[in-house]
């Protein structure tokens, strides 16, 4: 591969050419370091009303295979049990909001091939980071903690998170200042943003870790805890399939929920190294909310036309 020369300048022009060489293929594993430093405007986004989260902007300059890799091997797909976002109808078949809208960014991008592969929710980063899957399918948070280990696709839609309280309410729960009164019970889901936080709070919550939802809701059915902290859709899920189950949720407007709550979006996950297919499946999302087809996907499992692709405080 040596350039066809005399002497040490055939092999000094032979040996720069292998170094572009390697540099053009590091740089497709490693992000440059220029791209990795840039930071957005705050100032003059939060003039127009918005003020990005620190470390949001992903790395723009990636030259790796990871997009080409999928079109050629397909993905593999993290996936788990919580309608409405993803679970298996009568007929043993995945469905539900964020399957449905992944199945179709991958018809969008081209991608032909993937493998679903079934986790529990406290797996789904390990799993990503140890490459068990390609891509987080269920719909996770942007959060600080989060982005030192993984990377976020362009938001896919947006729900609030709620308490939900048993109908008797017999702990006269009313707003998130009472998850910390003393001997009230509180659930959550192990893994979560809202596990992480409630488990930092003084005074110390009483607290209750589950693995899954359906738990999580016939625990608080039977009494054994006073409170779930959860998704809005997931719990008006499992009340609607189980209206004899006696939970309520509490409005939004009255339990007074805390910024880190008032200001969230659905995205999905991947590796920070897969820097094109973050790009591909960001394009993707784009096109889909801005051509109705994710609104269809929320419409058909009972979500509002459109109120759920913003976030209240930026809703147009």
């Amino acid at each position: 591969m040596f350039l066809k020369s005399n002497g040490k300048r055939g092999i000094i022009a032979g040996l720069s050419v292998f170094l572009l060489a390697l540099g053009a293929g590091l740089a497709g594993i490693y992000p440059a370091s220029s791209a990795s430093k840039v930071e957005p405007d705050y100032a003059y986004l939060k003039g127009l009303g918005w003020e990005p989260m620190k470390g949001t902007l992903p790395n723009l300059a990636c030259t790796d295979k990871s997009y080409a890799d999928a079109l050629k091997k397909g993905v593999k797909l993290g996936v788990y049990d919580a309608a409405p976002y993803m679970y298996k109808d009568k007929d043993g078949k995945l469905t539900g909001i964020d399957y449905e809208i992944n199945v179709a960014v991958m018809k969008y991008i081209g991608i032909k091939n993937w493998t679903n592969v079934q986790l529990q929710w406290p797996e789904m980063i390990p799993a990503l980071v140890s490459k068990r899957i390609d891509v987080i399918a269920g719909d996770i948070h942007e959060n600080p903690q989060r982005l030192q280990t993984i990377a976020f696709t362009t938001p896919a839609w947006w729900y609030g998170t709620i308490l939900v309280v048993p109908s008797a309410n017999a702990k006269n729960i009313k707003t998130w200042a009472n998850l910390q009164t003393s001997g009230v019970k509180v659930g959550a889901i192990t893994g979560s943003f809202t596990a992480e936080y409630l488990a930092k709070l003084t005074p110390k919550v009483d607290l209750t870790l589950y693995a899954d939802s359906n738990t999580e809701f016939t625990s608080l059915a039977a009494g054994k805890v006073d409170v779930l902290v959860e998704d809005g859709p997931k719990a008006g899920e499992f009340i609607r399939n189980n209206p004899s189950s006696g939970l309520k949720i509490l409005p939004p407007a009255t339990s007074a929920p805390p910024a880190e709550f008032q200001d969230g979006d659905a995205k999905f996950a991947m590796r920070p190294a897969d820097c094109t297919l973050i790009g591909a499946w960001s394009r993707g999302l784009a096109e889909l909310r801005d051509h109705g087809v994710v609104t269809a996907i929320l419409k058909k499992y009972g979500l509002g036309d459109g109120d759920n692709l913003f976030m209240p405080a930026y809703k147009p």
